[in-house]
């Protein structure tokens, strides 16, 4: 885990963060097995297989313990989100029904690290896909996640209206 730490700096589009290992079971014992997990964000479509690549070299080349092995396994979750040219057209058009309400603004940011099951549907180029047009708040999948209950009826009125809006101007 160490000697990979960085190893993602190096690759644009990348990021990895040891999140979670576990070896042994007693004190006093070297323990037969131990495992560590990695959260890995990928923005660049030749990230995944350069990152992998890259784990696997370091592997080989920085054994620490003798008579031990060391395997990577290295596999592809749900993708980020990309708006992509369409997806940014529509954010504009959400973005201006928004400030129908004394002027809200709303934030949208066209690439996330996160992986989403709106990364699935935006690559399969068919549907026009947003991501994040959900209650405000802070702290997603954290201990301290809240929602602004203040946000509920904004977010219900953007949601009705760009729905309208769509019925009348699709997206092409």
């Amino acid at each position: 885990m160490l000697a990979t730490q960085d190893i993602a700096k190096q690759i644009p589009g990348a990021q990895l963060n040891w999140t979670y290992a576990q070896g042994g079971l007693v004190r006093n014992q070297i323990p037969e097995r131990a495992y560590a997990f990695a959260d890995v964000r990928l923005l660049n479509p030749d990230a995944a297989d350069k990152l992998s690549a890259a784990l696997e070299a370091k592997v080989k080349e920085s054994k620490r313990v003798p008579e031990t092995e060391v395997s990577v396994k290295f596999e592809i979750g749900r993708p980020p989100f990309n708006a992509g040219e369409r997806g940014l057209a529509l954010a504009k058009r959400a973005q201006a029904i928004y400030a129908e309400l004394q002027g809200r603004k709303l934030m949208f940011h066209p690439f996330t690290g996160g992986g989403t099951d709106a990364g699935y549907a935006g690559r399969s180029g068919k549907p026009v896909v947003l991501e994040g047009l959900g209650l405000a708040g802070w702290g997603y999948h954290a201990r301290d996640e809240y929602v602004e209950v203040d946000s509920i009826a904004p977010r219900l009125y953007l949601t009705s209206r760009l729905l309208q809006d769509l019925a009348v101007n699709p997206v092409n």
